[in-house]
């Protein structure tokens, strides 16, 4: 069902044909999601709050008919996103389920539409089973949800036990029941975000809009705050369709000019300005679906003429390509190995056969990747990551980014590194995702119980020391999966200082980890990837880059059994690291502190003499052919695009873009406005053809 169209014979004001047409963008972008499997973070300036109220009250509305379950919240000094938690939860208690009453609002009332449709508690529980496999749903929201099915129709102590958690409760603790059951925190709220967004999937509805108003009180919070509200903001946008992320969802974030522009908006924000405030290098009729940031006043001269655009369904069976046509849309790299828009894969393909052969003959292999910023380094960590996973290799990523200044400290980014893992099994889920699924069921924590003990009985060194301490805090704690969630997920190490005992105590824990994939899950030596290395040189003092490299000498200095760790850096970075990389790493070695594991002699032969895998600026013939290749895949998802000066328009953009990826984001933007503005059709025309 369309949003509804105005009287032909109404004179609409130019601001409301406008926000019709932004509303049809949206609801297109949702269907695009929901067949995708995907999720994108938007954002809308308005002049007042009162007009964006007003807007996603329609679009809202448009959302539900076609199915989506809608969550609106208002971000609040107290409430931002550096406080994701709250968010989090007020998200919950908001949705609306599609069908539901208006006033109807919240979790269980999704639960309880969902329990209506079948005949017994028991049949509830069995298809709610299944399709929280198919998803990849597991936590704790699922097993509360799964618990509310079970106890219909008289639920209301596991109601009251669901608003526990999402107060904040560990329930686990209260309960003391021998399964973990964590709470709501701030450590967890992105896990829970992605959680919530596949049990929807999972309770029959076609996706989420979310929708966080208000949010230029950002500005006003203090520069640490806002820093990190940012910092989450980037990571959502990044991140948002990742392995552990969300799926079928579109998240808007609503703010008034003030969010986006001045000395403390997001344009002083570097990270998040460079994938928000981009400006279209085609100027359509109207703004197209998956367009970063929208205005909901119209723009310039604007005339739709009588026109607005129409919603497509897109084809199933092109989601991967239609992954990569959103993920370009908003400047980020495909998730997915999507050679038709790759130039050079051969060559990528032949340097990654290179290093897994080598790394299974060896005891750890280590590989230096440079390139310019947008050059294709992205692009090939995640043809890496791809067959890593393929090879059943467990991918762990460590991005030295704005929060991540304590790579010196491994008891502080362990559990952050464990998060942001990626295991060869399905759903793609990630370590601490894993271990959530081990500890909250009584099956899961007896394995994991028994592999520990066969770790410690059968295996020496750092691994069977960790697999001791885990069983010894098991043993006296009446709730051993509690006990081993928090060992295994390294929450008691995050606020610990940089002593050699709480970096050895991390490095045996990530060791640990390793064994226990292996004899679980079969998975082989980890691929261990380091990413934008370059920040090495961005606001860190010599004293936070010489315990980085103390660090690196562990990831990097071989110690890691079967492993093939991966250094991404600028090759102005590397000249500066090579240049001053012995005498830094000389001071790490004469650290009375540094442990034998963090082998700095090993890691400053590595940077001094590994030859790097160069990711070279692509030359004008393969700029042009990426171009093409681009467009192909643009067919295979909304069809062949009408485009006359097709052939002198990608001259001008090879010569006008920095980086391939800037020219795939101009060349999916050009064809995505074409395809939208071709679609619309008049009004009237369309009123009488539904009639």
């Amino acid at each position: 069902m369309e949003p509804v169209d105005l009287p032909p014979e109404a004179a609409a004001p130019r601001e409301v044909l406008w926000q019709q047409a932004l509303i049809r963008a949206a609801i297109q972008g949702l269907e695009d999601v929901a067949t995708a499997d995907y999720a994108e973070v938007l954002f809308a300036r308005s002049r007042r709050p009162a007009v964006a109220s007003a807007f996603f009250d329609q679009l809202g509305e448009a959302a539900l008919a076609r199915g989506f379950a809608v969550a609106r919240v208002s971000v609040l000094e107290e409430r931002a996103f550096d406080t994701l938690d709250g968010l989090v939860r007020n998200l919950l208690l908001s949705l609306r389920a599609p069908g539901a009453p208006s006033r109807a609002r919240g979790w269980a009332t999704v639960l309880d539409r969902f329990a209506a449709g079948y005949d017994s508690a028991a049949a509830a529980v069995a298809a709610f089973d299944r399709a929280a496999r198919r998803f990849g749903a597991a936590g704790d929201l699922s097993v509360l949800s799964r618990e509310y099915l079970e106890a219909a129709p008289r639920p209301a102590r596991v109601a009251a036990r669901l608003d526990a958690w999402l107060s904040g409760t560990e329930l686990a603790r209260v309960e003391g029941r021998v399964t973990a059951l964590g709470s709501l925190t701030s450590l967890t709220a992105r896990r829970a975000l992605g959680e919530f967004t596949r049990l929807l999937r999972a309770l029959g509805h076609h996706g989420l809009m979310m929708v966080f108003e208000g949010a230029e009180v950002l500005t006003r919070l203090s520069p640490a705050r806002r820093d990190g509200s940012f910092t989450v903001l980037r990571e959502l946008v990044d991140n948002a369709d990742g392995g552990r992320g969300l799926v079928a969802a579109q998240l808007w974030v609503s703010g008034t000019a003030a969010l986006f522009d001045g000395p403390r908006a997001i344009t002083a924000f570097r990270p998040l300005a460079t994938r928000v405030l981009v400006t279209s290098t085609f100027e359509g009729t109207f703004p197209p679906p998956h367009r970063a940031l929208v205005d909901l006043t119209p723009v310039g001269d604007w005339d739709p003429a009588g026109l607005l655009p129409t919603v497509h369904a897109p084809p199933p069976s092109a989601a991967s390509a239609l992954r990569a046509v959103m993920r370009a849309s908003h400047g980020l790299p495909p998730a997915d190995p999507e050679v038709s828009m790759s130039v050079g894969h051969e060559r990528i393909d032949a340097t990654i056969t290179e290093l897994f052969h080598h790394a299974a003959l060896e005891s750890s292999v280590f590989a230096l990747v440079t390139g310019v910023y947008g050059a294709g380094k992205s692009h090939l960590l995640m043809h890496l990551t791809a067959r890593a996973l393929a090879e059943r290799r467990p991918v762990f990523r460590l991005a030295m980014e704005h929060l991540d200044a304590d790579l010196g400290n491994p008891q502080r980014h362990l559990r952050r590194m464990l998060d942001q893992a990626v295991l060869p099994l399905p759903s793609a889920p990630s370590a601490l995702d894993r271990l959530v699924a081990w500890t909250r069921s009584a099956v899961g924590v007896y394995d994991l119980l028994a592999a520990l003990e066969e770790i410690a009985q059968t295996t020496t060194g750092d691994a069977a020391i960790a697999a001791r301490k885990a069983l010894s805090r098991a043993s006296r704690n009446a709730g051993a999966g509690v006990a081993l969630e928090s060992f295994l997920g390294a929450a008691d190490l995050a606020a610990r200082v940089g002593t050699s005992a709480y970096r050895k105590d991390a490095y045996q824990r990530l060791q640990l980890w390793l064994e226990l994939l292996a004899r679980m899950d079969d998975c082989r030596g980890p691929m261990i990837l380091i990413d934008e290395a370059e920040n090495l040189y961005r606001g860190l003092s010599s004293s936070q880059r010489r315990a980085a490299l103390r660090s690196l000498s562990f990831y990097c200095g071989g110690t890691l059994p079967g492993s093939c760790v991966v250094l991404a850096i600028t090759p102005d970075a590397l000249t500066s690291l090579r240049r001053e990389a012995g005498e830094l790493l000389d001071d790490v070695t004469e650290q009375r502190t540094v442990l034998p594991s963090e082998d700095a002699a090993m890691l400053r032969r590595r940077i001094t003499w590994t030859r790097p895998v160069e990711v070279p600026e692509l030359d004008a013939s393969q700029r042009v052919v990426l171009a093409f290749r681009v467009r192909a895949t643009h067919q295979r998802v909304r069809g062949e695009v009408d485009d006359p000066r097709w052939a002198s328009w990608v001259t001008g953009a090879l010569a006008d873009a920095a980086t391939p990826r800037e020219l795939v984001r101009r060349v999916i933007d050009r064809l995505e406005g074409l395809w939208w503005r071709a679609g619309a059709a008049p009004t009237a025309q369309r009123l009488l053809n539904q009639s």
